[in-house]
C-alpha cells in the first residue's frame, strides 16, 4: 500500500511521519512538503528505503490533484483551512485518509465516500480523536448514558505556527457559531470564557480551571449515542495564553476595526497574528504536553455512576520537550492511519473516530508509544 504524509515535516505532521515509518507496515512513504529542504533532510535521518521526499505546493489544486491519484492512503497534517479539499479530492480519487480536524463539510462526503468503498477519518489527533474514542469506551461500560463532559489542556506556546496561532485565536472570537453544547436534542451557542470548571489532568499539567471551547465531539458523539441528553467540551491553554485572549477581548481585538496610524490603517488583530508570530516570548512556555479527561454519567445495573477516564504521557522534558505536545497529536494521527490501512475500521464513509475505530484497539496502540488512557467508575 503507498502512502502519503501531506504536511509530513510541519510540527504535527513531523512526529505522524515518525511514528508511520517505524510502525507501519506501507510498502512506500511520501513525504510531501513544502519545505522541500526540510523534508529530504528528514527522509535521510530515517533512512529506510520506504521513505521520499516530494515538495508540493498545497495552493496549487491541479499539482495536488495529480499527486494524490497515484497513492493508496492519505494522512493530512496541513493547516485545517486545507482539510475540506484534501478530503474532497481524496474521495474523488478512492483515497483512503485520515485528518486532524473535522468539518461539516468533510462528514457531507460520506455517501460519495461509501460508494467508492473508502474510509476517510477526520478528527483524529489528541481531542477530537482520542477524547472521542475515551467517550466511547465510557459509553461502552455503561447501561444507560445521560451525559458526557470533555476537558482538554493544550500546553504548548501561544504561537507555534500560523495555522495554530489561528486555531487558539478562533476558538475564543465571540462570533465563532461552533462554540456550542449539546443538550437535550439542540445546539445551544455560548460566549467565550463561561462554564467555568476546576480539572485534575495528569502531573506533568495539575489543576487546570476550563472554559467552553467549540469542539467537534459535540457534534458528533450525539450520533455515536442518540439518547444522550447533554454533551459538552471544555479546554484551556497555558495561564500566559489565556490571559493574553481575555485581553484580546476585553478590549474589542476581536472587532479588528481599522485604526489610523498616522494615515496608514491597520487592523488591530492582522498586527495581534504578525506580532505574535515573530515575537520570541510566544514561542515559549514552561510545560509541553497535552492533559485530556472524559467523564461518562449514566448507569450501571440500575445504579447511577460516572465513569471518567484520563490520559497519561511520559515526563515532557524526558520525552523530547517541544515534541511531546506533537507527539500527542501526530502518534494518533499516525495509528487511525496503520488501522484503516489493515482494514480495521468499521466500514467505509467518511467516519468521526467513535464510529470508525474501537477504543481497546486503539489504546493498545497508544500503550506501545508510551501513552496511557485509564479509567474508573465511581457510584454517585
Amino acid at each position: 500500500m503507498k502512502l502519503i504524509v501531506l504536511g509530513g515535516v510541519g510540527a504535527v505532521g513531523i512526529e505522524a511521519s515518525r511514528d508511520l515509518i517505524q510502525y507501519g507496515d506501507f510498502d512506500e512513504i511520501v513525504i510531501a512538503d513544502y519545505n522541500i529542504e526540510r523534508a529530504r533532510e528528514f527522509v535521510k535521518q530515517v533512512n529506510d528505503d520506504r521513505v521520499k521526499a516530494i515538495k508540493i505546493d498545497v495552493e496549487n489544486e491541479d499539482e495536488l490533484h495529480n499527486l494524490m491519484k497515484n497513492y493508496d492512503i492519505v494522512t493530512n497534517a496541513l493547516p485545517f483551512k486545507y482539510d475540506d479539499l484534501i478530503t474532497k479530492l481524496a474521495v474523488e480519487h478512492g483515497l483512503h485518509g485520515v485528518d486532524v480536524a473535522i468539518s461539516e463539510y468533510q462528514l457531507s462526503l460520506d455517501p460519495n465516500a461509501r460508494e467508492k468503498g473508502i474510509t476517510f477519518v477526520p478528527g483524529i489527533g489528541a481531542t477530537p480523536g482520542v477524547t472521542n474514542l475515551m467517550a466511547k469506551k465510557g459509553v461502552e461500560l455503561l447501561d444507560k448514558v445521560d451525559e458526557i463532559e470533555i476537558f482538554w489542556a493544550a500546553y504548548r506556546c501561544t504561537a507555534p505556527s500560523p495555522g495554530l496561532l489561528y486555531t487558539t485565536i478562533w476558538e475564543f472570537d465571540p462570533d465563532t457559531e461552533e462554540r456550542v453544547i449539546y443538550e437535550n436534542g439542540e445546539y445551544i451557542k455560548t460566549p467565550p470564557f463561561v462554564g467555568n470548571k476546576d480539572v485534575e489532568f495528569h502531573e506533568w499539567i495539575g489543576r487546570c480551571t476550563t472554559v467552553i471551547v467549540p469542539h467537534s465531539e459535540t457534534w458528533t458523539l450525539p450520533m455515536l449515542v442518540p439518547e444522550v441528553k447533554r454533551v459538552t467540551v471544555r479546554g484551556t491553554w497555558p495561564t500566559e495564553t489565556m490571559d493574553l485572549l481575555k485581553t484580546l477581548l476585553y478590549y474589542g481585538f476581536y472587532q479588528n476595526k481599522p485604526v489610523d496610524f498616522g494615515g496608514v490603517y491597520v487592523k488591530p488583530m492582522s498586527f495581534i497574528y504578525k506580532f505574535l508570530l515573530s515575537s520570541p516570548e510566544a514561542r515559549k512556555t514552561s510545560v509541553w504536553g497535552y492533559g485530556l479527561v472524559v467523564d461518562v454519567y449514566g448507569e450501571k445495573s440500575g445504579e447511577k455512576v460516572r465513569v471518567r477516564l484520563k490520559n497519561w504521557h511520559p515526563n515532557p522534558e524526558e520525552w523530547g520537550g517541544e515534541r511531546a505536545y506533537f507527539k500527542n497529536v501526530g502518534i494518533p494521527l499516525s495509528i487511525g492511519t496503520q488501522l484503516i490501512g489493515k482494514g480495521k475500521v468499521s466500514g467505509p464513509g467518511v467516519l468521526p473516530p467513535e464510529l470508525a475505530y474501537e477504543p481497546d484497539e486503539f489504546f493498545k496502540e497508544l500503550e506501545t508509544r508510551g501513552i496511557k488512557i485509564i479509567w474508573d467508575i465511581d457510584y454517585l
